[in-house]
């Protein structure tokens, strides 16, 4: 195996090898009596992998913010305690979400105020797959996939009879923290594992005002209603006639005002001259001392007079809105392991309640008739979800036969998930989920490895609730597939293809009440059959560089909120209406690539490029019922394309310690190719709330006990503004600077202890995400210093 290539990214440390595998490096053995099994049953797949160490400098609460200082990945950042990973432009329901390889219950794609169903406390690593990966994980990966990979099963015995860890952290704006871990032997060959974690805050702080500065603006939200919406704003308004737009003045209105009951339109003209029917002659108008030239007439005739401007709700300066948070888990497992095979299996629940920095009302206003109208009642937004996972994973190795290994890896989820005002349950979506993997691996050839396997899924969501915005549905999906590599040295090849087929199917009820629009159609259901390919190639020069070509052709059937929606989305402030008419999408993308590793110097760039048919989108109608924006979800070609590149040098001081400093950069555009007036109204030409260009600096280094990591992010105002209806406001730009300071003291005999010290957004800037829709109610956090202890025995 040729060794992982380390870059600095964004103050982390993140690995990744240059070259598709087909099978990981087998771990040392751990111990010397048992030979411990490491069952391969997927690729490398050029992924960036993320270690248990690294997390340790730039975990935050959410998915999204943890991978977010990887190039070409960013945070979805729908207010601080919901996030999911956004990739090269992607996310939600083409960014797919694994825990060991299997699909977690992930609403996010479904409701973006939802958090990922994952405990960060328990992630062992994460491995990220940045172009597609449905090869390997179906057409949800059409954008890339996230693997997490936690400990609840032990697939090694552990190197001694016991280990425990435990962390105890407070920040003065991330709240406190607390988790553990034990592991050990229970009896020959059995080992059992458990732990726990809890999290609490009470309030998110920033420097400035919660809502962007922009909200406040009379010339920006007057008539805007799209952006009053997303300010969460009442504004008192009216059009009136824009007098500096005319050069001159009626003398015959002048004249005649009272006569023929004339107005102020009619007293504003174009015309230098009026006529007279008196005496049939043209007599010259007064000039207008108002006028102001270069006006459009047909734009400019009106504008806005603002009255007032209201926030629905009053809000305080220096923190977020409804920024509360709190979780906890728990989780148990055991395994058998022997020489060639381990079977195992865990549970794990995991509560979560939080706030989401926007408001809605309970219920609509009746028509008042005339008569004078109740004040309206606006409630906070919160999530709160229980899930519950059963975990089953086996995996046996064979000698001497055809066949290397082959495992099997079953999940299932049974989870609750409540979209709240206040306390009250607005909806709730109740999922059981059954995940299943079967992987085969062959044994190595002279050329050639490999791995064919098969995936089923089955998931029934029900809700319930007053203001449901989905009938409950069932989707069922398979798929088989299968990756081979070929390896001559310095050429290498990859080829993968798989075959899904997928059923979504809605299942309406005298609960359900749809709204007046699409809302789904006929709720017809639909099966789609999705086809998937991978070619790829790599040139290795003198084991010193690389140039790499990849090709993938991906589909991805519409998921249930896509096709079925139909009511107000209150949590989005959205009518959502799905269409049960959409096709699939295809995406073709290419990458090329190369990197450099020197001795101290590595250096590595990435080209990507992706045609998208019928790509599916939540576009403007340009409609509003109450307070909702009515959105339906179209479809129309789309191209992606973007560039990343790192660079990193390494230096040995000797006493002084060893250090790297590193930098990135990074860019995506997403461009509308089709020739869709309507898109182009609605939506502009390239899609609204797209991520940013940015660049980095780090600099991370250990000197005898101590580790010290600091990071330098900036992220560039946007120059591709896509549109709401009317223009996308781009955010200013901005740079977040983080360090992190540990020392570890190992005279312990029992094991060691490590204190730290972490700092977050240590210039206090207001950072406003240009691709989050919170964007105008809620910044990121601003500046937060946390300490904690680890310990380790």
């Amino acid at each position: 195996m040729k060794k992982a290539v380390i870059f600095l990214m964004g103050g982390s440390l993140i690995s990744f090898s240059p070259v598709l595998k087909a099978q990981k490096q087998t771990p040392k053995k751990e111990v010397q009596d048992i030979e411990s099994v490491d069952i391969q049953g997927k690729l490398n797949h050029d992924a960036v992998t993320v270690t248990r160490k690294t997390l340790d400098f730039i975990q935050s609460n959410t998915l999204g913010e943890t991978l977010s200082k990887i190039p070409g990945i960013q945070n979805s950042g729908y207010g601080p305690n919901a996030g999911a990973p956004v990739i090269r432009s992607l996310s939600g329901n083409r960014v797919k979400v694994l825990e060991n390889g299997t699909a977690v219950n992930d609403l996010s794609g479904i409701s973006p105020d939802f958090n990922m169903d994952i405990e960060m406390d328990n992630v062992q690593s994460i491995t990220v797959y940045k172009n597609s990966a449905s090869v390997l994980y179906g057409g949800k990966a059409i954008g890339g996939a996230i693997d997490v990979e936690t400990d609840y099963i032990p697939r090694q015995l552990p190197s001694k009879n016991f280990n425990f860890k435990a962390l105890l952290e407070g920040g003065s704006n991330s709240g406190q923290r607390q988790a553990f871990s034990a592991k050990g032997t229970i009896a020959k060959n059995w080992v059992l594992t458990v732990g726990a974690s809890n999290q609490k805050q009470e309030i998110v702080r920033i420097p400035g005002k919660s809502k962007d500065g922009r909200c406040y603006d009379p010339n920006l939200v007057g008539f805007n209603s799209i952006l009053q919406s997303l300010c969460q704003l009442n504004v008192d308004s009216r059009n009136v006639l824009n007098t500096s737009l005319f050069p001159y003045i009626s003398q015959f209105a002048i004249d005649h005002m009272i006569e023929y009951e004339l107005s102020q339109d009619d007293l504003y003209t174009f015309s230098p001259t009026y006529y007279n029917p008196s005496d049939g002659k043209y007599y010259p108008n007064p000039k207008n001392d108002k006028y102001v030239p270069g006006q459009d007439p047909s734009k400019d005739r009106y504008r806005s007079e603002v009255n007032s401007i209201n926030d629905i709700v009053p809000i305080k300066d220096g923190i977020i809105s409804n920024s509360h948070s709190e979780s906890n888990s728990f989780y148990i497992g055991t395994s058998y392991i022997g020489k060639s095979f381990y079977l195992g299996g865990a549970y794990q629940n995991s509560y979560s309640y939080f706030g989401v920095p926007g408001y809605a009302m309970p219920k609509m206003p009746a028509h008042s008739h005339g008569k004078p109208q109740k004040k309206i009642e606006y409630l906070p937004i919160n999530i709160k979800s229980l899930s519950h996972k059963a975990m089953f994973e086996s995996a046996y190795k064979f000698n001497n036969f055809p066949i290397a290994s082959i495992k099997l890896n079953y999940m299932g989820v049974f989870s609750k998930n409540m979209e709240l005002l206040e306390r009250y349950r607005a909806n709730q979506f109740n999922v059981q989920q059954h995940n299943g993997r079967l992987e085969i691996t062959q044994q190595k050839m002279k050329f050639l490895t490999g791995t064919t396997g098969m995936e089923v899924q089955y998931r029934d969501m029900e809700g319930s609730g007053s203001q449901r915005y989905l009938p409950n549905t069932i989707s069922r999906e398979i798929g088989f597939f299968t990756m081979q590599h070929l390896d001559f040295n310095f050429l290498e090849f990859d080829f993968g293809y798989r075959n899904d087929h997928v059923q979504r199917q809605a299942e309406a009820d005298n609960t359900y009440k749809r709204s007046r629009g699409m809302s789904g159609g006929k709720l017809t259901g639909r099966d789609f059959t999705l086809n998937q390919f991978q070619a790829a190639a790599q040139w290795n020069i003198y084991k010193k560089a690389y140039l790499k070509v990849q090709y993938n052709h991906s589909e991805r059937a519409p998921e249930v909120n896509e096709l079925y929606s139909g009511n107000n989305h209150f949590a989005i402030l959205t009518e959502e209406n799905g269409d049960d008419r959409l096709d699939k999408e295809i995406a073709k993308t290419i990458e090329i690539g190369g990197g450099l590793n020197l001795k101290n110097v590595r250096l590595s760039a990435n080209w990507y490029h992706t045609n998208y048919k019928n790509y599916i989108y939540l576009a403007h109608t340009g409609l509003s019922r109450e307070v909702f924006l009515v959105k339906e979800w179209r479809s129309d070609d789309t191209e992606i394309n973007g560039i990343e590149a790192e660079a990193a040098y390494k230096m040995d001081l000797q006493k002084f310690g060893k250090w790297e400093i590193g930098s990135y950069y990074d860019l995506v555009r997403n461009i509308s190719v089709a020739d869709s007036s309507i898109r182009k109204w609605s939506d502009g030409d390239y899609m609204p709330n797209m991520p940013t260009s940015r660049f980095g600096f780090n600099l991370t280094g250990s000197i005898q006990n101590f580790s010290i990591n600091v990071g330098l992010d900036h992220y560039l105002k946007q120059k591709y503004l896509g549109k709401n209806i009317n223009p996308e406001l781009p955010m200013p730009a901005f740079s977040l600077l983080n360090a992190r300071i540990a020392y570890e003291d190992n005279s312990l005999k029992m094991g060691s202890i490590e204190y730290y010290i972490t700092g977050n957004n240590l210039l206090n800037t207001e950072a406003r995400l240009q691709n989050s829709q919170m964007k105008f109610l809620s910044p990121m956090a601003g500046i937060n210093i946390s300490v904690g202890v680890k310990v380790k025995i």
